[in-house]
């Protein structure tokens, strides 16, 4: 039986497309893939070699427009109109034992530039790349059940279960970009750099436009807005001594309407700005071991590195390069234990689109398997209780994801929005002073904040344990984290914001967090050596 789900959404493009123009490409997308996945289950097959008996089929079409700047001004501008690409998962054996969860070469059949969106060229372009995906598939089948011969192994669940199929397609609308404004938004921003203490400042805007079209030979369908906003900061700087520092931030946004004001979006570049030339007068941070704070952007990112990659990829890859699960997310084989304070919960729902204003990258109605989206509650009172699953985990949850250029030839499991819900939680001013006394108990003289970090680079704040002033350091980095930190955790803030994460290569995704306190990190003084500062000082700005 099939579902069928139509919503209503926006889409800005670059090119001024309308409805009716949409509306008779969106048949045409659909005309050639139906046709050519009828053809393609009926008529492709190898003598003495198994039909494919699972298909699906994504055209891509994408605009895209992308600024980047420097000091002020613009170093180069891009934009494409119309890119349409195809890509192509196929599974051949039967639902009990098939092709897919099995690697022994690169896979290449996603992507692959169309010159035009007519009938004709979809279809060529959809019967080369089966064609492709049918091979590959009968290598990997081929090779697999060898594999599991030789190993005398036996699987635990089918390959890919039976489900209800449905369907999502969305009547969308169209609205041209202003590409004016964004390169005069983008200078402006990276014009905030322009000061002494800084020696590169760059302002980058990146806008994509992508409706995705999808259809499997079991008749599920869906059309999806991909598209998303990026807007990214770096800069870089030296202190006196010649002590490198970088810093950046990264926003990525759903859609034009949401993005903040240009007033509010210079505001952003400034405080980087400012913040850059304070570190470049700080003092050098000191070996440290004891309470961190972790606020928003750090706490988000924390979950990031720690959380999603973790409960993703539920079911192990077979290999014949390597034994190693390495393939599988480690919470894989912790269910029912315990991974986060007791007063933690964590849900993870694609049906919700939007938080507190902002669009959710993750949200979805059909998964790449065609089965319906669901919420899940991964955590519940610190214990890990479900995690995302697919027609190839025993039974599904609609989470089986595949992102456009992954080249895989079979979707995984894989997270949409992630909320990380505390039952218990403090203010701002509050949480601040959890640290404090944390910090006190520990009779450390002081603590610290960390607002950024990524890699090696964070922006740690020294706080007084009894006064609660903030000095700036530098110099320090933060060692490989995993999956115990999550249980370091002991108070957490009622600051939840909506962090979206976005990947050519991953399915994106959102984190609803809060600012945290671990009971425990370790921060390295940075082995990184001091450049010698030049011999002359910058020059004049005008």
């Amino acid at each position: 039986m099939k579902k069928i789900l139509i919503l209503a959404a926006t889409l800005f493009f670059i090119a001024p497309l309308n409805a009716i123009e949409f509306k008779s490409a969106q048949e045409t997308i659909f005309k050639a893939m139906r046709e050519e996945m009828s053809r393609t289950m009926k008529s492709l097959k190898t003598k003495g070699m198994p039909k494919p008996y699972y298909a699906a089929y994504k055209v891509k079409i994408q605009d895209f427009f992308s600024v980047n700047t420097f000091m002020g001004d613009e170093l180069f501008s891009a934009s494409s109109e119309g890119d349409v690409s195809v890509s192509v998962m196929m599974r051949v054996g039967n639902e009990k034992t098939d092709s897919s969860f099995f690697e022994n070469t690169v896979l290449t059949t996603a992507g692959g530039q169309l010159p035009s969106l007519s009938y004709g060229s979809l279809r060529r372009a959809l019967w080369l790349k089966s064609d492709q995906a049918y091979k590959q598939a009968l290598d990997q089948y081929t090779k697999k059940l060898a594999y599991l011969k030789k190993k005398e192994l036996k699987q635990e669940n089918p390959d890919f279960s039976k489900a209800e199929i449905s369907s999502d397609k969305p009547q969308l609308d169209f609205k041209p970009l202003d590409k004016d404004y964004i390169i005069s938004l983008a200078k402006e921003m990276s014009a905030q750099g322009n000061v002494k203490e800084i020696k590169r400042f760059y302002a980058r805007i990146f806008i994509s436009h992508t409706p995705i079209f999808y259809l499997s030979s079991e008749g599920a369908q869906y059309i999806k807005d991909d598209s998303n906003i990026i807007i990214s900061l770096s800069a870089q700087a030296d202190t006196p001594n010649g002590f490198p520092l970088n810093a950046s931030k990264l926003m990525t946004f759903k859609e034009i309407s949401e993005l903040p004001s240009k007033e509010d979006l210079i505001a952003m570049a400034k405080d980087l700005s400012l913040e850059m030339q304070k570190a470049v007068n700080s003092p050098k941070g000191e070996a440290y071991i004891g309470p961190v704070l972790l606020e928003e952007e750090a706490a988000a990112t924390l979950f990031d590195k720690v959380f999603v990659q973790n409960a993703q990829k539920t079911k192990k890859v077979l290999s014949l390069n390597s034994d190693m699960d390495y393939n599988m997310g480690d919470f894989a084989r912790k269910k029912g234990l315990r991974i986060m304070p007791a007063d933690f919960n964590v849900t993870d729902d694609p049906q919700i689109e939007s938080f507190n204003g902002r669009k959710l990258m993750g949200a979805y109605k059909v998964d790449d398997e065609g089965v319906a989206s669901q919420k899940l509650q991964i955590v519940k009172d610190g214990k890990l209780t479900d995690l995302p699953a697919t027609r190839s985990s025993g039974e599904t949850n609609g989470h089986a994801r595949l992102g456009f250029y992954d080249g895989k030839l079979f979707a995984q499991a894989a997270v949409s929005n992630l909320f990380f819900l505390p039952q218990k939680t403090f203010s701002k001013k509050e949480l601040k002073e959890e640290l404090m006394k944390n910090c006190r108990k520990e009779n450390l003289d002081y603590c610290y904040i960390i607002r950024r970090f990524d890699g090696s680079n964070i922006m740690a704040y020294k706080v007084d344990a009894k006064t609660g002033e903030e000095t700036l350091t530098h110099g320090l980095e933060m060692p490989a984290i995993s999956t115990r930190t999550l249980r370091d955790i002991i108070s957490a803030g009622d600051d939840l914001t909506v962090f979206n994460f976005s990947s050519t290569m991953f399915p994106h995704y959102s984190i609803i967090s809060p600012s945290v306190i671990l009971s425990e990190m370790e921060l390295k003084e940075s082995q990184v050596e001091n450049k010698k500062p030049p011999k002359l000082e910058k020059p004049p700005l005008d």
